[in-house]
């Protein structure tokens, strides 16, 4: 099968692209690295089924990039992975118009390819739409019009949780590479809300897995994928903090109340039914991996 990636640079792209060209697909990968890195996707550069293109899709003309015709018009395309876009609050606040316009006008785009191509499409989603998430609002809007495109067309929509695993930036603003970064440099953990507030996280591996099946199934409209359990902040914070023996402290500021009212805990049950697809990966033993991939790169 040959399939189209958009953000395949990114965090979740890089791992699905490592695994579509491990069981024999063909990829094109797009990214245009306003946060995703190439050194992601280092290692397929130099395969014969892997195709990389330094392209935005949201702005790509209505004719084509003459790059993105004659590897991608010219060719059959089987599926689009739709996975371009910022997702980390400090990426979010940074480019909120690029947000928007990637999962809304970028959307359309590759809408309009995949009828052409004859192709499925998988639009990559967040359960945040479901709640309310003042931090990363462009991310929520474009999501939400993304979501309708796809709905209104006959597209997947694949509804995340929140996702962590190795190919995270040090610099992520998101939770888990915060607590890792922090205590590997011995710094202070500060929380707020005491910790309690609650969200899951699903390993990486599982997520692109879960995608890949969605894809190869034949079932349209929306699907969550992620871990169903949840965990509180404070309990995370003490999870990393056990496994790489830091020297850190955890502050928790009962003071200080934050308004959180996104909605977190993905339901996996249409998952578990249609794609007989679950999580497989523990947090502790995730973590685990997670943090030896940052001491890695932070050396």
């Amino acid at each position: 099968m040959r399939y189209l990636l958009t953000g395949g640079c990114g965090f979740i792209g890089s791992h699905l692209c490592s695994l579509l060209i491990s069981r024999g697909d063909e990829v094109v990968c797009i990214d245009n690295r306003s946060t995703g890195s190439i050194k992601n996707v280092e290692h397929l550069m130099n395969h014969p089924r892997f195709v990389f293109l330094n392209l935005n899709v949201a702005t790509i003309s209505s004719n084509g990039d003459n790059q993105y015709n004659c590897l991608i018009d010219e060719k059959k395309i089987d599926g689009i992975f739709h996975l371009a876009s910022p997702t980390a609050p400090g990426d979010v606040q940074r480019l909120p118009d690029d947000t928007v316009a990637v999962n809304d006008a970028g959307t359309v785009k590759l809408m309009e390819f995949a009828k052409r191509k004859g192709a499925k499409l998988l639009f990559a989603s967040s359960v945040k739409v479901l709640g309310d998430c003042p931090r990363v609002q462009p991310y929520i809007i474009g999501k939400r019009e993304g979501e309708k495109l796809c709905l209104e067309n006959g597209f997947k929509i694949a509804r995340l949780g929140s996702v962590y695993g190795p190919n995270m930036r040090v610099d992520d603003s998101r939770v888990i590479p915060v607590f890792i970064t922090k205590t590997l440099r011995n710094e202070t953990i500060s929380v707020w809300n005491g910790g309690r507030q609650l969200d899951s996280f699903c390993y990486v591996d599982d997520i692109v897995k879960g995608l890949a099946k969605f894809m190869d199934s034949e079932h349209s409209g929306v699907i969550e994928l992620g871990n169903p359990v949840p965990t509180s902040i404070i309990t995370l914070a003490e999870i990393i903090l056990s496994i790489n023996g830091s020297k850190s402290t955890v502050v928790t500021n009962e003071n200080v109340l934050v308004v959180d009212e996104c909605h977190k805990v993905p339901d996996i049950s249409l998952a578990r039914n249609y794609l007989r697809w679950q999580p497989e990966t523990s947090l502790r033993v995730g973590i685990t991996k997670t943090i030896e991939y940052y001491k890695e790169i932070m050396q």
